[in-house]
């Protein structure tokens, strides 16, 4: 059961990655300059804050960077971000719904029943999207281009695997650690 929960967490995380990596590759030297030369915007204040909605993604090249390495043609460039907009487009609706249940619950607020089937429906619906945007993405690139991006993804979830498994036994010290300062206390 912990198994194919991590593999379906895998492939959710894998697939936002992947989300974010071809949103990365399609930007444009006017965008990585920051702003739009032509209307003055400057991309951070484009969601009225200093850095932008997704600032430290955009900074750090977000997690589809790996495209970038593939060397990537204008058409395929053209396709992807065609799909990404198009994933986001189908997706919407749900993205929305979700954010305001969950709204509900940062406020403070406790979910219906009702309420937390419908909060599970959507991340299923938008789990198998975000497979089928994946499968769509893979389904652009060349044979050559697909191993190296599986690799690197590969890669990404065997560093993130150790890094969780790091910050477990961290806890597990630190823990510890307060169990004998209470001890010491007493």
């Amino acid at each position: 059961m912990l198994k194919n929960f991590l593999t379906k967490t895998g492939l959710a995380v894998g697939l936002v990655l992947a989300t974010a990596v071809v949103g990365f590759a399609q930007r444009t030297p006017s965008q990585d300059g920051g702003g739009d030369a032509a209307t003055g915007q400057h991309e951070g204040m484009r969601h009225g804050r200093r850095g932008g909605r997704h600032r430290k993604m955009d900074k750090h090249g977000g997690g589809l960077r790996g495209l970038r390495a593939l060397n990537l043609s204008d058409t395929q460039r053209e396709q992807i971000r065609a799909a990404r907009e198009n994933h986001a487009q189908r997706t919407e609706a749900q993205r929305t719904e979700l954010r305001q249940l969950f709204g509900v619950r940062r406020q403070g607020g406790e979910l219906t029943p009702e309420q937390k089937t419908r909060a599970e429906a959507l991340r299923t619906e938008l789990h198998a999207s975000a497979q089928s945007f994946h499968q769509e993405l893979l389904n652009l690139l060349t044979p050559e281009q697909r191993t190296q991006f599986e690799q690197q993804m590969n890669e990404r979830k065997e560093r993130r695997e150790e890094f969780r498994a790091r910050r477990k036994e961290l806890r597990q010290q630190r823990r510890q650690e307060r169990r004998q300062e209470r001890e010491q206390l007493r």
